[in-house]
């Protein structure tokens, strides 16, 4: 069987398995929009408190479209990934793929796709629904070109998260315990990637910081291509930027990977 064939093959059952776990999806739609909603209500009574009409750079409509689309992006690019693999890593099920003709991210990856597929369908086509609202009420059609490059720079800040989850994941061969670790951890990169509020709440020094890290590039530079807050040399110089840390990251896991393979002794426990 030819490679593409195989993880093809693998791309549909992630489809099939989606299908199968019809309830998990639902509930999955439906906790997207809490979030949303105490945000809502957390921003509608900051900005009715105050006679300022703008707060970090944004107006009530900007941060109410922001944690709208935010929360949404969130949901698509987080995979959950990195405790996938580092339970595999603990559990000795790393195994079973190592004796296989198979590439383990490759095949995680692929999975993972189809697992999302629809799900991600669905997300875009609320995002697009929301844009839609929010233009014609301040009257600003959304450009093409612009929906556009936001589908590419959504489908790159997947592809770095999940290379983002892969580094992370190699920290398993060296933890016991990893349950609370990648919890901490898939809170925090949410925080700092935009996923909760805009980062410029940190201060203009966080954000110098978060300039050079990889995590801006997959919530909040996508939710700002959309948003109409970047010029189109900005959004251009963000999706350079999201291909270069996802080599960077990519090279960064392997590199972990290799070192902790030869650590690992696939017994489990």
């Amino acid at each position: 069987m030819r490679a593409y064939e195989k993880y093809y093959r693998i791309f549909k059952l992630g489809i099939q398995s989606s299908l199968e776990y019809r309830m998990d999806f639902v509930f999955s739609l439906i906790s997207a929009f809490f979030p949303i909603m105490i945000q809502y209500f957390i921003w509608s009574v900051v900005y009715g408190s105050s006679d300022s009409t703008q707060y970090f750079g944004y107006s009530y409509n900007e941060m109410i479209l922001y944690t709208i689309i935010a929360a949404i992006v969130t949901r698509i690019v987080i995979t959950n990934m990195d405790h996938e693999m580092a339970v595999d890593i603990k559990n000795g099920n790393l195994n079973k793929y190592l004796v296989q003709p198979l590439h383990y991210l490759r095949f995680r990856i692929s999975h993972l796709f189809g697992q999302k597929l629809l799900f991600f369908s669905l997300m875009i086509i609320a995002i697009f629904t929301v844009i839609l609202y929010f233009s014609f009420q301040n009257g600003n059609p959304i450009q093409i070109r612009r929906l556009l490059l936001f589908l590419l720079a959504v489908l790159l800040a997947f592809l770095l998260n999940m290379m983002i989850s892969y580094a992370i994941a190699a920290i398993a061969f060296w933890l016991s315990e990893i349950s609370y670790f990648f919890e901490m951890t898939g809170l925090m990169v949410i925080i700092i990637s935009g996923g909760m509020f805009p980062i410029e709440i940190f201060g203009p020094r966080v954000n110098i910081l978060l300039t050079y890290l990889p995590f801006k590039f997959t919530i909040y530079f996508p939710v700002n291509v959309i948003n109409g807050k970047l010029d189109m040399d900005a959004i251009l110089q963000g999706i350079g930027m999201q291909f270069l840390w996802i080599v960077i990251m990519y090279l960064i896991s392997r590199i972990g990977w290799s070192i902790g393979m030869k650590k690992y002794l696939g017994l489990g426990g």
